[in-house]
């Protein structure tokens, strides 16, 4: 652990994935989008329906970022390249209804989350940083129960090196006692590390595939298989 056992750190969390359920929900909102490409007639495969998701996805995120309207517009988009005989009222009228049901659907905390930041913020300093329309994670935070825990919550169109980097020269951290704590390899983790910090990394078993990637080789990694864990650290 970064300094000694009795000085407060800066820790710094996730929030999707690491603090609360979310990538389930897009995974079930995608099945429910290819369903009702099957009751519309549409005679295109999985993969054809996959590829104009994934690719209305991306192509929203470099304008919108990431969140949860953003990816209702991305299922409509998708669905006027996947509709070539102008009978698309079906399908767009399913994903208004797929689209009012994960806009608005209740982000359940992950076992163990609460009580263990509870005992966390009464010996460190608790930011959070993620990604996200802020107005979305703001709401999903202020439901939580979880917002009078952290004394800063940023939430950068990615989390990037220089996304990092720009925390901890605004919020004046000292990188030997700043850990990131998260779920994903690509933007919690491996970003965090080489901006000069530690990280822990606890899997979670939905992590968006695009949020995979081979972690980094460093002595500042502590990979943990439970949150409850992390009051063993720290």
């Amino acid at each position: 652990m970064g300094g000694s056992a009795r000085e407060a750190l800066n820790l710094i969390f996730d929030a999707d994935d690491t603090l609360w359920d979310s990538n389930i929900h897009f995974l079930e909102a995608f099945d429910e989008f290819v369903a009702a490409c099957g009751r519309s007639g549409l005679e295109i495969g999985l993969d054809g329906i996959k590829t104009a998701v994934r690719d209305a996805e991306l192509d929203l995120i470099r304008t919108l970022g990431y969140g949860r309207r953003p990816y209702v517009l991305a299922l409509h988009r998708a669905a006027d390249a996947l509709v070539h005989n102008g009978e698309g009222n079906f399908l767009h009228a399913e994903i208004d209804r797929i689209g009012g049901h994960l806009i608005e659907r209740h982000c359940e905390l992950l076992p163990d989350v609460g009580p263990t930041l509870q005992e966390l913020a009464g010996r460190h300093t608790l930011l959070l940083l993620t990604k996200g329309q802020r107005d979305e994670q703001l709401g999903k935070l202020q439901r939580s129960g979880l917002a009078d825990l952290f004394s800063r919550v940023e939430t950068p169109h990615e989390k990037d090196i220089d996304a990092y980097r720009r925390l901890i020269v605004d919020a004046d951290l000292h990188p030997e006692l700043t850990w990131m704590i998260g779920n994903s390899p690509r933007s919690d983790i491996n970003p965090a590390v080489r901006a000069g910090i530690r990280a822990v990394f606890i899997p979670h078993s939905h992590t968006w595939d695009l949020e995979h990637e081979e972690l980094v080789e460093s002595e500042r990694i502590v990979e943990l298989d439970g949150f409850r864990r992390l009051l063993e650290l720290f």
